[in-house]
């Protein structure tokens, strides 16, 4: 802003120092030793005054101009910086989501039994019985998988409870990630051919039994 004003006041100087040299041109008189007269002083102390009077006013503008771009700026760095920050908060909710569907088809993989078909595990399921399972002794049934009908290991067989006549009352299955849940012996079936617990639980109710067992 200050060289802006410095072109100004330049240009009304020059323009005062042309007007004197060509009234003393047309004068006759040398311009170099001419004395100026009255009116020329005058002109000449009005443009210095506008080209002052201009400088004053750009020097003062300046300062709010330079604010306001300033300010422009503050806030396009600040966007800038909020796209940044969105756009990383983006990948790493992009890069939590891609490792947790990694980890769950793992799981998917780990705790489904994928030996056997799911006809063979339907087949098996639907040969198993309940009432065999009352009667099984309790060495026989610690260790044992409980598996739904689709494959599914929901966990093992660590604990029995037995009513005061023998009977299997519920079994305690452990859990992969843990926990355990007691499940009542009328949830459960139990193949004799191949030793296998199966349940008629979903997942989300076995989890539901660990959280209040």
């Amino acid at each position: 802003m200050t060289f802006k004003s410095n072109i100004k006041s330049l240009a009304l100087a020059s323009a005062a120092a042309f007007a004197l040299t060509v009234g003393s041109a047309v004068a006759g008189d040398d311009p170099y030793t001419h004395n100026p007269t009255p009116a020329e002083r005058a002109q000449t102390q009005s443009l210095n005054e506008q080209a002052q009077g201009q400088a004053v006013s750009d020097t003062d503008a300046g300062p709010d101009s330079q604010a306001q771009y300033q300010d422009q700026q503050d806030q396009y760095q600040a966007q800038q910086q909020q796209y940044q920050d969105d756009r990383a908060r983006y990948e790493d909710q992009k890069d939590r989501y891609r490792a947790q569907q990694s980890l769950y088809h793992a799981e998917q993989a780990e705790y489904y039994d994928r030996s056997h078909p799911y006809a063979w595990w339907h087949e098996r399921y639907e040969t198993a019985t309940l009432n065999q399972f009352y009667d099984v002794p309790r060495g026989e049934l610690v260790g044992l998988k409980v598996i739904r009908e689709d494959g599914y290991t929901a966990g093992r067989i660590s604990d029995v409870d037995k009513n005061p006549d023998g009977r299997v009352h519920a079994v305690r299955i452990s859990l992969r990630n843990g926990d355990y849940a007691w499940v009542k012996a009328r949830d459960l079936r139990f193949d004799p051919a191949d030793r296998i617990v199966f349940t008629d639980l979903s997942v989300d109710d076995i989890r539901a039994l660990a959280r209040t067992s």
